[in-house]
């Protein structure tokens, strides 16, 4: 960018006597404003050159130090001012604030329009414009062949590097390095790009959207990031240092030029990974289908993936809720619906990175499928389990609302069917309560719960056919008898604490289970015997519950 020492070699800045602040220029220009209105700060940016004649200030000194003042707040470039004009000297306050504040006031000769040497101005710094203009094409094109020819993110970050003069790194969306120039495989530097992305990682939301940073082990060096789009929710970063001096003929077109050809080279890459991704899901499919019968070829495959043997496994099976106005809205744009979905996979990729998780992320059908793996699963462990989804659903609970369903563990790879199966199960049974955003733990059913999914008419006969005549007791000796099979049953078959606990004789317990046994054709120690009956006795309470 040109400074306001460039402009003395343009027709009638040539004539032009510096009368003010001579230590302001350096400062850069980069657009030029005519004005005589008192209210023309509003107007005015950084890096602007104000022409004026001084007529508005003709009778009021403290408006023009007012201006100087507001001015230089805004890091404008300067005035120009026809002193003779109006003003015929520039007044002694005026000259000591603008040396105070570094502002350069130059005195223009009256035989000199301002339209005339603001056109040579104009005409100057476009040229310059137009010369990085050229050069940011021409490292567009430089980068444009490396990228065909196939080059990797390493050799393109080293060459922006060389381009730039400048140590350059390239960071992803959660600010861990991808690529560097050769600049930070000095020992001191490396150093440096420790501190970089610490800097980075304290402050991802702006440094995403493109910031300047200080680095304190470099007192008088500042790095600045610029935002590089790729396929992800959030972009990945180049971080410059001082690139707010950068040599002539660079820019920060060039930059942008350059980011735009690592950002497809990028996402060629991304394409890649998503293939690699695919071919991750089609294993974990034919897992769940249980297409693979070989254990071996299971312990192959799953350690491919990430997947170690001897370890707990938890599935944890998440999905978008399927009710509401904000989904039925999304049903209707299928490009939103990807959308969403490649962003639910980055935040749930990014959080078991950030959580330190032993874990792989899978998608099945409508659902993402995170299996973590503990050697050895405990209460501390389920802590840590649902801590961990607690922040996903966090952030990633938008628009739309996200549910989780969390399985038991299961100690076997060949056993992770069960835990998807488990996992989808505690979803369903969320959504069957009217629930949405809520996360559910799957809770192995009781026998109870189990025999009341079976028709009732299969559940009588199962019934009358295990009790016989003692199904339906009508008379006292039988409601008697039931009750000594009921308690000698959870008595775990000892006559002694039966008789406690009924208060009748040991002789009259020994009497009712022999007649039982020979009513029913059974034997109560026997482990087969006993156990149907206890579900009898089990399946009696729910048929009375229904009736």
């Amino acid at each position: 960018m040109k400074t306001m020492n460039d402009l003395f070699i343009l027709e009638g800045m040539k004539e032009s006597v510096v009368l003010a602040g001579h230590r302001g220029l350096t400062r850069n220009v980069q657009f030029v404003n005519i004005s005589d209105t008192p209210d023309i700060i509003q107007f005015l940016d950084r890096n602007h050159l104000l022409l004026t004649t001084g007529y508005a200030f003709n009778d009021n000194i403290q408006l023009m130090c007012e201006l100087i003042k507001q001015m230089h707040e805004l890091n404008c470039s300067g005035m120009v001012i026809k002193i003779n004009r109006f003003l015929k000297e520039l007044p002694t306050e005026v000259k000591l604030l603008a040396d105070d504040l570094a502002f350069p006031i130059i005195d223009l000769p009256t035989k000199h329009t301002l339209g005339e040497v603001s056109r040579h101005i104009l005409n100057y710094l476009n040229d310059h414009e137009a010369e990085q203009l050229y050069y940011a094409l021409h490292v567009q094109k430089e980068f444009s062949d490396m990228m065909i020819k196939g080059y990797s993110l390493n050799a393109l970050i080293e060459q922006l590097g060389h381009f730039l003069t400048r140590p350059t790194l390239l960071l992803n969306h959660r600010g861990e390095k991808i690529a560097h120039s050769h600049d930070f495989r000095m020992d001191s530097m490396k150093i440096v790009e420790e501190e970089i992305i610490r800097k980075i990682k304290e402050d991802l939301v702006a440094a995403r959207e493109g910031s300047t940073f200080k680095i304190p082990s470099r007192e008088h060096q500042s790095i600045s990031t610029f935002p590089v789009q790729t396929k992800r929710q959030h972009p990945s970063m180049l971080v410059i240092f001082d690139s707010l001096t950068l040599p002539y003929p660079s820019s920060q077109m060039a930059i942008e030029q350059a980011g735009n050809v690592i950002s497809f080279t990028i996402i060629k890459e991304q394409a890649i990974e998503e293939n690699s991704r695919l071919l991750k899901n089609n294993f974990f499919d034919d897992l769940i289908e249980k297409r693979i019968h070989s254990d071996e070829e299971i312990l192959s495959r799953a350690n491919y993936y990430g997947l170690q043997e001897n370890m707990n496994n938890i599935c944890i099976v998440c999905t978008v809720d399927p009710k509401g106005q904000n989904y039925e809205a999304l049903q209707l744009y299928e490009r939103k619906v990807g959308e969403l979905f490649n962003n639910i996979y980055d935040t749930l990729e990014d959080e078991i990175i950030h959580g330190n998780m032993d874990g792989i992320l899978f998608t099945k059908e409508k659902y993402f499928v995170i299996i973590l793996q503990f050697p050895n699963f405990n209460e501390d462990d389920l802590n840590e389990v649902t801590e961990f989804i607690n922040v996903c659903q966090q952030n990633l609970q938008l628009d739309y609302s996200i549910s989780f369903g969390v399985s038991n563990a299961v100690h076997s790879l060949r056993d992770i069917p069960t835990a998807f199966y488990e996992a989808v199960e505690a979803i369903m049974s969320g959504y069957e309560m009217n629930k949405l955003g809520f996360i559910n733990f799957y809770k192995t059913k009781e026998l109870e719960e189990l025999l009341n999914v079976i028709p009732k008419k299969d559940l009588k006969a199962l019934y009358e056919n295990t009790l016989k005549s003692l199904a339906y007791p009508k008379t006292k000796e039988d409601q008697e008898l039931i009750k000594t099979i009921q308690v000698f049953l959870d008595s775990q078959c000892e006559i002694s604490e039966t008789s406690r606990r009924l208060f009748v004789h040991r002789n009259t317990v020994k009497y009712r289970i022999e007649k039982a046994e020979d009513l029913l054709n059974c034997s109560f120690r026997d482990p087969a015997d006993s156990l149907r009956i206890r579900v009898a006795l089990i399946i009696e309470q729910l048929l009375n519950e229904k009736e």
